[in-house]
């Protein structure tokens, strides 16, 4: 069965980074305490940088594939990719200056954009599969 997205209700996006900011928060508060109790206070601090790195991130694409989107729905490549480019190479560098210099917060990054990921598509994927259940039952969007 192949899943159409015709009908995908883009509001629905904003919900997922809205569930996934509040993820997030929760994710990092653990994650300073938990730091802290282990004995790494500099584990959370870090994986707080990281969340908001992989936030900021997934904004800075949305607004990039917007801007680089024509009116048709065709995306200009090289102005796209080059705002990819920049942006990925940002994050890396920040995770890796940090991974050099203080290894903990270091760490904390890298989990932090992990974890930021894994919460994205485990929200998104909620949304699809209900829009998918919707279609498949003669829903929203069939």
């Amino acid at each position: 069965m192949s899943m159409r997205l015709e009908g995908f209700p883009v509001a629905e996006i904003d919900g997922v980074m809205r569930r996934t900011l509040w993820s997030s928060v929760a994710v990092g508060i653990l994650a300073v305490g938990a730091g802290i109790g282990f004995g790494y206070p500099l584990f959370g601090p870090g994986a707080v940088i990281g969340l908001a790195l992989g936030l900021a991130n997934n904004r800075v694409f949305q607004v990039s594939a917007a801007r680089n989107t024509t009116a048709e729905g065709k995306i200009n490549r090289g102005p796209f990719a080059s705002a990819t480019f920049l942006r990925l190479g940002a994050v890396t560098a920040v995770a890796l200056v940090l991974m050099l210099f203080v290894r903990p917060m270091g760490w904390g990054v890298i989990a932090g954009l992990a974890v930021f990921q894994m919460l994205l598509l485990v929200h998104m994927l909620k949304v699809l599969l209900a829009f998918q259940k919707g279609q498949s039952s003669g829903g929203i969007g069939a």
